[in-house]
Formats: structure tokens, sequence, C-alpha cells
């Protein structure tokens, strides 16, 4: 994951979380290398084969309640050791109280300390959540990415091959844009999430009209702010040469991020309606999606149906 440093995640969560600093002189400089978060219960108690100290360290009453129970050389010992560790911060859970030989610990090996009131689960899971998002890879795309009966598709070709005009039409039909022109795209686990551009919003340039908001022009219903890409059509001038897919056997995939989608193929030229053919393709991929694959099943019963003529012709 790419890097993110403690400063960003203080500023992202500090009011989802209300987090507070309790170490003011330690700079927020320090890197998140994992997008994991951990409890470091059992490292308190001196097990540290598997500290895995390179992600947020999320301290809850019962971590707390531990650690007052140490006293003398072995807290001492015990607290020298867990900062040795190069931890890229500390969150405190549930309003718990830090002891003040913790914070000077903390200080003195450049570890900052955060407090939050929420429940130790909640504080945890919000920040394995944005971890997770804020260090996601991403990447921009020349592209137009539609919601077409809920299956986020990303349409793709060359300039002037008619992404946006085929958007549009959807939209006039009843589907929703997400983003056109430039696509903004995040893999968050093995999902890929695509966004509009900030600048551009869900604004559309059509040639020979220009410009155009689609949510001032067609509603909010019109638009949505983000969706799962789950599969890529490709829009290409009708090229004589090339032989394209006819039976629909032949599985495509398109890598994005390392992570690949269904991807079609789709010739351009007078006279073919290109965005019910979208449709189309948005409709087979929610079936293929629940287990039906009518190509591949309409193919078998022909091959078994010719089998049976021969086997026919042989008896007779």
């Amino acid at each position: 994951m790419p890097y993110l440093s403690v400063q960003d995640l203080f500023n992202g969560m500090k009011d989802q979380l209300k987090l507070v600093l309790l170490t003011p002189a330690v700079p927020l400089t320090r890197k998140i290398h994992s997008p994991e978060i951990h409890r470091p219960g059992l490292a308190f108690s001196g097990f540290y084969d598997y500290f895995a100290f390179d992600c947020v360290q999320i301290l809850g009453k019962t971590e707390i309640r531990f650690l007052n129970q140490l006293k003398g050389r072995s807290r001492e010992t015990n607290l020298k050791r867990f900062f040795s560790y190069r931890i890229p911060c500390i969150v405190v859970a549930k309003q718990q109280s830090v002891s003040k030989d913790f914070l000077e610990q903390s200080i003195r090996s450049g570890i900052p300390v955060f407090r939050s009131p929420f429940r130790t689960a909640r504080v945890a899971s919000q920040v394995t959540v944005y971890v997770e998002r804020a260090g996601a890879p991403e990447t921009s795309l020349h592209a137009t990415l539609v919601d077409v009966y809920g299956v986020g598709i990303l349409l793709l070709g060359k300039s002037g091959v008619g992404k946006s005009e085929c958007a549009l039409e959807l939209v006039e039909r009843g589907h929703r844009l997400v983003a056109d022109d430039m696509v903004e795209i995040r893999a968050e686990g093995r999902l890929l999430m695509g966004r509009a551009n900030p600048v551009l919003g869900h604004h559309m340039e059509i040639r020979g009209l220009g410009i155009i908001d689609v949510r001032s022009i067609f509603g909010v219903g019109a638009v949505l702010n983000q969706k799962r890409i789950t599969l890529a059509v490709s829009l290409e001038h009708w090229k004589k040469e090339r032989e394209y897919e006819r039976l629909g056997l032949e599985d495509r995939t398109y890598k994005l991020l390392g992570i690949g989608i269904p991807h079609l193929i789709i010739p351009v030229r007078p006279g073919r309606n290109i965005p019910i053919l979208v449709e189309t393709a948005a409709l087979t991929r929610r079936l293929n999606l629940m287990g039906g694959r009518p190509a591949k099943e309409f193919n078998q019963k022909l091959i078994q149906t010719m089998h049976s003529s021969v086997q026919e012709q042989e008896v007779d």
C-alpha cells in the first residue's frame, strides 16, 4: 500500500473519532506501513514474537488495565521494549487515562499518542477502514463510468468514438452517470471503485453542445458519486479486418491496478444502437453474476443436439 502519514490519519479522523493529541511535542511525520490495526495486549505481557509494530496500535480498557497492574522494574522493562519498536502512532480508546511514564516514553521515542472517547471496537473498525481506503492504489483513466441496471460499466475507447453520447442516452433512459472524460479509480481490496474527478464533477462534454451539467438537467437521480466497476466495455470504430466476438464464448479480461474485470469490445458504426447494446451487456453481466452463462449453455445444448443427431444416423 502507498504509505500514509500519521498527520494524514489525524486530519482525516480527528472529527470522526474526536481525536485529541496527548503528545503535542511529537511531530506527526511517521508513516503507516500496514492497513491493519493492532491491539498490543500480548506485547505488554512480554510476547513479541509476532508483534505487528508497523501499524496503528489501539489501546482499549483491557490493555490500559493490564499496564496499570505492572509495577517496578517489570513495568519499566516492558515499556522500554514496547517503545523500542518504530510504531507509527497509538490511539487510546474509551477516554482511558494514560500514565505519565507511558507518555514520557512515547515522547522520548517520537511516537504520537491520541485519545478518543469512543469504544475500542468503533475506533478500531473506523481506523482500519480509513487506512485501507486512504492507502489504496489509485489511478486516473480517460473513460466514462455509468451505472446501468446496478452494474458499474467503464466505457473505454479513443476520443470521439462516442462514449459521452452513449452515456448521455443511457442517462436519458433512466440510468446514472458516475463520471465522464476522467474517471478516478481506487482498488479497495479486490474491488475497483470509480468516481468523478472533483473538478469535473458530473459535467459532460458533448460535441456540438459543449459542456452540460447532467445533475442540473436530469436531476440528482441521474448521477451517482461512486460505483463499483464490474464490467469494461471498449467502443471502437468498426474495422473490416478484425474478427469480432459473435458467440460470446471468449472471456476477455481488462486489468486495472492488478485486478481483472470482464471486458467486451463493441464495434461502432452507423445504424448500431450502442446504448441498447450496453444495456444488454449490463443485464448479461447480472445474469453471469447469478450463475447464468447463456452463450455457453446454448453452445452445450447445440453440441448435445449434434451428438444425438449423429447417434440416430448411426442407428439407422
